[in-house]
């Protein structure tokens, strides 16, 4: 049966890709579906059942299953689950898409970011003062600064990928903080960050982010090594 829905899977998946199912519009019923993949019935739910897990479709009780609209919080359950699954090897491509991506957040945040986004940063960083040798606090006080960023770029979808990598990269840092030398590198490249941003400074904010990123990476891999 796994295979019979993985193939009604793709099958079905392709046309939404391509345009020929569209976002609200209502998906064959189970008996057209189950003629035309000559499949059962068991097979053909098992394949909506997956796709509505994948975010693809919403089924209405009484009603039936509908084409999901475009959705953010779609895209952050499917990037939260693939981040949270993948092994220590793929980790590191999560790490190089951050380094992209935070870069770009940390210059957009250094134009549009308001007093209020400045604050939080600002007591992310006090906490992190105050968190040294705690590595469970430390790590919850570095992603708030990290998220306070990416709201600060005002871009939706940088904010919500960032969030949705959060939990991955909260267990990451409560297993591999170091020593008491490594705690002040990082508040020092976090006051780095935060110095550019609150300063207007929106390319040097992209340099000292993308700074910071890359030593994490290299924490990283030396950890590994």
């Amino acid at each position: 049966m796994a295979q019979r829905s993985s193939n009604i899977i793709k099958a079905l998946e392709l046309e939404i890709m391509e345009g020929k199912l569209t976002p609200g519009e209502r998906l064959p019923s189970e008996e057209k579906l189950c003629a035309r993949f000559d499949a059962s019935r068991t097979v053909i739910r098992e394949a909506i059942q997956q796709l509505r897990g994948r975010g693809l479709l919403r089924t209405l009780k009484g009603s039936g299953s509908y084409i999901a609209d475009p959705s953010l919080e779609t895209l952050a359950g499917a990037v939260e689950t693939y981040s949270v699954l993948t092994n220590d090897d793929s980790y590191l491509e999560l790490m190089d898409f951050r380094i992209l991506l935070e870069t770009e957040c940390a210059r957009l945040a250094a134009i549009h970011s308001g007093e209020k986004i400045i604050e939080i940063m600002q007591k992310a960083i006090d906490k992190m003062e105050n968190s040294r040798g705690d590595r469970k606090r430390f790590s919850q006080a570095d992603i708030a600064f990290h998220l306070a960023i990416a709201a600060g770029s005002k871009h939706n979808l940088y904010a919500t990928v960032l969030s949705a990598l959060e939990k991955r990269s909260i267990e990451y840092a409560n297993v591999n903080r170091g020593d008491s030398e490594w705690y002040q590198n990082v508040i020092t490249t976090h006051q780095e960050i935060f110095d550019a941003i609150s300063g207007g400074q929106s390319e040097e904010a992209a340099a000292a982010m993308k700074r910071h990123l890359i030593l994490s990476r290299r924490h990283y891999v030396d950890l590994e090594r």
